[in-house]
């Protein structure tokens, strides 16, 4: 099966190195980026013949489409995919949050949407408690500040964040708001909303430590069936420090179950 990458940033170009490795059963068809210049620079220092081609190419070609592209450009992509009933992984949560009327429209066209787990872990156990009755869940999210400097919403309310002495709380809020408010930051707030009892009622608060070099997740759950809570630190990627490394790990995982005769979780 043919797989093709759309965006080349820190997440894509994670993802075409471990395509470019070997996952079996797939082939690395090639590459769309809305920059080809920056996206030739990466294939260089890959020293690989990726290629590069433009979305409708690559839809048409590609049985699998994975999306890394920012989130405004998710409609587009998602929309393509499912008229040729190609399978379309994506990490991003806050563009599948903002389009939710293209669920139905996948299921539709005999197409499916399969939003990766990203940065966050314990989505498994957050669909399982929703067969019951959630009654809360809260995630707060602290990163070091140089990984927040460059979101929306800091820029826009003038909030200053790049010599704290001590942690600062910057956003605090629902889920739909934070996703929009950091669109290229809480992606995983987005994931833990759908899975969950909805990013309308799931509670988020927002933290720049400059304690921390690392980017943290914590997800606290009560329910019916069970009260749980999960952290994580994650390590930055080199090129985004918004990004953990292990986002581009989740897309390959998934990709690997999609063939995969023992499964693992939901």
């Amino acid at each position: 099966m043919n797989v093709g990458i759309v965006g080349f940033g820190s997440i894509g170009t994670e993802v075409a190195k471990a395509l470019i490795k070997g996952v079996e059963d797939f082939s690395f068809y090639g590459v769309t980026s809305r920059s080809k210049a920056n996206a030739l620079k990466k294939i260089a220092k890959l020293n690989k013949n990726i290629k590069i081609y433009d979305l409708d190419n690559l839809v048409d070609n590609c049985e699998i489409i994975i999306d890394c592209a920012p989130k405004e450009a998710f409609r587009e992509i998602a929309t393509k995919c499912i008229n040729k009933q190609r399978k379309l992984i994506t990490v991003s949560g806050s563009g599948m949050l903002d389009n939710l009327d293209l669920e139905k429209l996948a299921k539709n066209n005999n197409s499916q949407i399969i939003l990766a787990t990203g940065a966050i872990l314990g989505l498994d156990a957050l669909r399982a408690a929703s067969e019951s009755n959630i009654n809360s869940v809260t995630m707060i999210t602290r990163k070091p500040p140089n990984a927040l400097t460059n979101a929306p919403y800091v820029i826009n309310n003038n909030i200053q964040i790049n010599n704290l002495l001590e942690p600062k709380l910057i956003f605090k809020g629902s889920a739909t708001d934070g996703a929009k408010a950091f669109p290229a930051n809480v992606n995983v707030a987005a994931a833990v909303g759908l899975a969950g009892i909805g990013a309308d009622k799931t509670n988020l608060e927002i933290w720049a430590d400059p304690n921390l070099k690392r980017n943290t997740h914590k997800v606290q759950v009560n329910s019916d069936s069970a009260v749980f809570e999960m952290s994580i630190q994650n390590v930055q990627t080199p090129e985004n420090p918004g990004t953990g490394k292990i986002t581009g790990l989740s897309v390959i995982a998934c990709l690997r179950g999609l063939k995969s005769s023992f499964k693992i979780g939901t």
